[in-house]
């Protein structure tokens, strides 16, 4: 449980942030103590499963598109559709619109487990088997972080029912810790369900590889599915095409990549961090994690990153550097894909709209496409320090920081509400690359 207890606390240092703008919204905190009353639910309640009839992630049953055009079409639970396009912007600020197309199927899945999102309950009363409903935030955040992988893989997003944001920093603030007993439950079921239904391959009944993508308490909650799961299971492993757990801790020894099979304060004893020496090829069935800040120098992140572990460090590896074959602290250019207004429903009056708290301080782009595309606006390096006690890593993000609040790089959190988009054009290239890698060394 330790380990558990290390990849929480990101999380609720993230909701303390923003509590004061929560509290308005949420009313009093819950308390974050443990759901007696609560069992698994009865069937999975999935956002995005390939298939479904109106399916938001707008997928058929095989990965493409069910608008049967090139463009993938996504839905809000509530109604409205987006398209998942960017704006690509050239150094001298003209902008030109990028089409987001599915032209062959997916060859691999993608389970995702999303951010802390809800503001109150899902459902507002923990009792037996009674089922998480999909919302427009769950559906936003999606949109924003994972969506664009649908190019790549069929999509898997099931709704959990997570430790609301008022109930984790209470929890916190009095000292009993968060019990994310039921939302693990609830992704290891949805695993399990998955696995079991639709990890087989329609047509070669062969198992598909798979990509398991992650951030804030969804990392949480997957390192504990990927731990009971994956990593124990030799011929689970070997459909783990890779795995991004963004915004958490995930810890190794130090000079190894993963515990080596009794390193109880290793998050993984088998899967290993992503790592490519000069000249190697690229790396599959690993774990690229990081969270992202741009600090002064000589400066440690307040929360995110940090391991008081002895002989452990906090795993970052940087998409993109990985992506490249270069060190894996080298400064490199990262791919940032901002969400705009109108992709997570915005608007005049609420211009984050359902992402208004997780997103507070962010003035996203108001732009007719769902992204803005900046191509090397960013740069980012792995980085360690310690000042004795604390070791720390973080993904050090340096150029233009004016599309982020000014508080954000340098504080409590850092950039955690935008980890996925920061480097989201490298995170969706090198699963690409790990793809075909993965498919390659199954079919030689």
């Amino acid at each position: 449980m330790d380990a558990v207890r290390r990849l929480l606390i990101p999380v609720a240092a993230v909701l303390a942030m923003v509590l004061s703008a929560t509290s308005a919204q949420a009313g009093p905190a819950t308390g974050a103590a443990a759901d007696p009353v609560a069992r698994p639910l009865d069937r999975t309640v999935w956002l995005c499963r390939p298939g479904l009839v109106d399916n938001p992630c707008g997928q058929d049953a095989e990965g493409m598109p069910q608008s049967g055009g090139p463009e993938l079409v996504t839905r809000y639970p509530s109604g409205g559709t987006r398209l998942l396009d960017a704006t690509r912007f050239a150094a001298d600020g003209s902008g030109k619109r990028e089409p987001f197309t599915i032209t062959e199927k997916p060859p691999v899945d993608c389970f995702y487990a999303y951010p802390t999102v809800d503001l109150l309950p899902n459902p507002p009363l923990r009792i037996g088997g009674l089922p998480p409903v999909p919302q427009d935030v769950h559906q936003a955040v999606t949109l924003m972080q994972s969506a664009r992988f649908a190019g790549l893989c069929r999509m898997f997003v099931p709704i959990y029912r997570q430790v609301p944001l008022p109930a984790l920093v209470a929890g916190i603030v009095i000292g009993s810790g968060a019990d994310l007993t039921t939302a693990t439950m609830d992704i290891r079921d949805a695993w399990d369900d998955y696995w079991t239904h639709d990890n087989r391959d329609p047509e070669t009944g062969e198992r598909r590889g798979v990509v398991i993508l992650a951030h804030s308490q969804g990392t949480a909650v997957a390192a504990v599915l990927m731990r009971e799961r994956v990593d124990e299971h030799p011929e689970v492993r070997r459909q783990l095409v890779a795995a991004a757990l963004i915004g958490g801790n995930i810890e190794v020894p130090e000079g190894r990549d993963a515990g080596g099979g009794a390193d109880p304060a290793s998050t993984f004893q088998h899967i290993p961090a992503c790592r490519r020496p000069a000249g190697a090829p690229m790396p599959t069935g690993c774990v690229v994690s990081y969270a992202t800040y741009s600090l002064p120098k000589g400066a440690l992140p307040a929360v995110i990153g940090r391991t008081a572990s002895p002989g452990h460090r906090v795993v970052c590896v940087n998409p993109a550097a990985l992506l490249r074959g270069e060190a894996g602290d080298a400064r490199v250019p990262l791919d940032l894909y901002l969400p705009t207004r109108r992709l997570i429903g915005g608007s005049a009056l609420l211009p984050n709209g359902p992402l208004a708290v997780p997103l507070n301080g962010y003035r996203l782009p108001n732009l007719a496409t769902g992204f803005a595309h900046h191509p090397g606006a960013l740069m980012g390096e792995c980085v360690h320090a310690t000042d004795g006690a604390v070791s720390a890593d973080w993904l050090q993000v340096g150029g233009d920081l004016s599309y982020f609040p000014a508080s954000a790089p340098a504080g409590l959190t850092g950039l955690h509400a935008m980890d996925f988009n920061v480097a989201q054009g490298d995170l969706i290239a090198l699963t690409a690359a790990q793809t075909r890698a993965w498919l390659e060394r199954r079919n030689p």
